[in-house]
């Protein structure tokens, strides 16, 4: 089993990313959903709606949830590409500062990219 990465698929900044990190996953590690989409298809699931918008939420096969910073080091570990810049991010009480860094830009995504949420979907 893959493992899935929640994201908002009415953020630009989320799409973006989505596109950057898919261009990565040459290995095709990481399946990409909407959170929109995973709610159709899969009914409410055990995260809360607000939180799921927060923060990617990356879901292990072993049904473990990685969420935020540990999401994205997790994705970047798994690219021959981008395993370089993740290694330094599991260096001991490097999420002490990963963590809080992540949270700000995912609190300030619609100020990010040229082309902002028209309909508010990225502001939190």
């Amino acid at each position: 089993m893959k493992r899935i990465a929640l994201y908002d698929g009415k953020c630009s900044l989320c799409k973006e990313s989505k596109k950057i990190f898919q261009k990565l996953d040459v290995l095709n590690q990481v399946e990409w959903i909407s959170l929109q989409q995973y709610n159709e298809e899969n009914g409410e699931c055990d995260f809360h709606p607000v939180e799921l918008r927060k923060e990617l939420h990356l879901l292990l096969p072993s049904g473990k949830a990685l969420k935020g910073f540990f999401a994205v080091r997790s994705v970047l570990l798994r690219s021959p590409y981008s395993f370089v810049f993740a290694l330094p991010l599991y260096i001991p009480f490097v999420h002490l500062i990963g963590s809080p860094i992540y949270r700000w830009i995912a609190k300030n995504r619609h100020k990010f990219l040229k082309r902002k949420c028209d309909d508010g979907s990225c502001s939190l």
